[in-house]
């Protein structure tokens, strides 16, 4: 989101800017896509765009990494401008005039943002990397399906660790950093903290499937949803249960968002959930109609959160009682 603008990347390859209105009624109102209708999509967008001085960035699943003009939805450049990268499942971060982005090829990129040219050569790692990157103090991290979480320097690429950190499993979770301690999750069943040095300050090991997700954080609790249907609570520090697990129906995929002092996330049983982030109780939660999926990232807004569900429908609920503001399709 950016003003009163809110972008969707969807599985039909189209990423579809809206505006939000709120005369008769708050609603979402299509402004352009990209490419525009009838034209052949990317194959399909998976990853959240990023949105910084009215450009809007994008990885496709066709291995292509775009920069649209976030008003008109025309391309200003895409990379590479001849052929294709591997398959891009993770979002573009923009930091300091650069982009990176990782694809299934088990390569990271730097792109300038001016013209998508390189920056430094590619970093190449030992697997796919699915998630996103995290940034902090001019280094970058990430992981990758070979098992590891590395850091490079974020100017040169070069390693700043003298060796990545192992874990058991492949890990396609994005690193969250709070408090200059690094947490992300694995395919092992694990859930990880680091220092910025790469070293391991604990380990949580009692989920029952993988991690999958971006952690996010309130105050000094670590909030993070897991395949095996339930959503965690850590001490920051100790890696302590903070409140019991909140369990649902189904497989918790997508990013947990913070809206005030609530906690929301959705599940494949359908349903989006909002529970107290300091305590874990449950508050309200929805049924979404038609019966469908959340495995997308939840988006907060002021008071609002965006939900982009796996039946191409975007859902904006208040949180107060988790009423439904507005719903739009993104299919055409």
């Amino acid at each position: 989101m950016a003003d009163d603008s809110l972008y969707v990347g969807t599985m039909e390859g189209k990423l579809v800017g809206y505006t939000l209105v709120s005369e008769p009624r708050l609603a979402a109102v299509e402004w352009w896509r990209f490419p525009p209708r009838g034209e052949p999509g990317l194959f399909a967008i998976y990853g959240t765009p990023f949105v910084e001085e009215g450009i809007v960035y994008i990885g496709a699943y066709s291995g292509k990494v775009y920069a649209i003009d976030g008003a008109a939805g025309i391309e200003i450049w895409e990379y590479p401008r001849d052929g294709f990268i591997g398959p891009i499942v993770g979002s573009p971060v923009v930091d300091g005039g650069t982009l990176y982005i990782g694809s299934s090829d088990g390569k990271l990129y730097a792109l300038d943002v001016q013209g998508g040219q390189e920056i430094w050569p590619p970093f190449q790692a030992g697997g796919d990397i699915w998630g996103s990157v995290a940034i902090s103090d001019g280094v970058v991290y990430f992981g990758s399906f070979d098992h590891k979480l590395y850091a490079i320097d974020a100017q040169t690429g070069a390693p700043v660790w003298d060796s990545p950190f192992e874990t058991g499993g492949a890990i396609a979770s994005t690193p969250f950093l709070h408090n200059g301690t690094i947490y992300f999750g694995s395919f092992d069943n694990n859930f990880y903290a680091l220092n910025l040095d790469g070293t391991e300050k604990w380990r949580f090991e009692e989920a029952g499937n993988w991690f999958w997700g971006q952690a996010v954080a309130y105050d000094d609790i670590i909030i993070a949803g897991c395949l095996d249907h339930k959503i965690y609570a850590l001490d920051a520090e100790s890696g302590d249960e903070a409140w019991l697990p909140f369990e649902t129906g189904g497989p918790i995929r997508g990013d947990p968002a913070l809206v005030g002092e609530l906690v929301v996330f959705g599940s494949d049983d359908g349903k989006v959930y909002a529970l107290a982030a300091a305590t874990g109780g449950e508050r309200w939660h929805r049924t979404l109609e038609p019966p469908t999926q959340v495995r997308a990232p939840l988006f907060p807004g002021e008071g609002v959160v965006y939900v982009h569900a796996f039946n191409d429908t975007v859902y904006a609920f208040e949180m107060e009682y988790g009423n439904t503001i507005w719903s739009v399709t993104t299919s055409e």
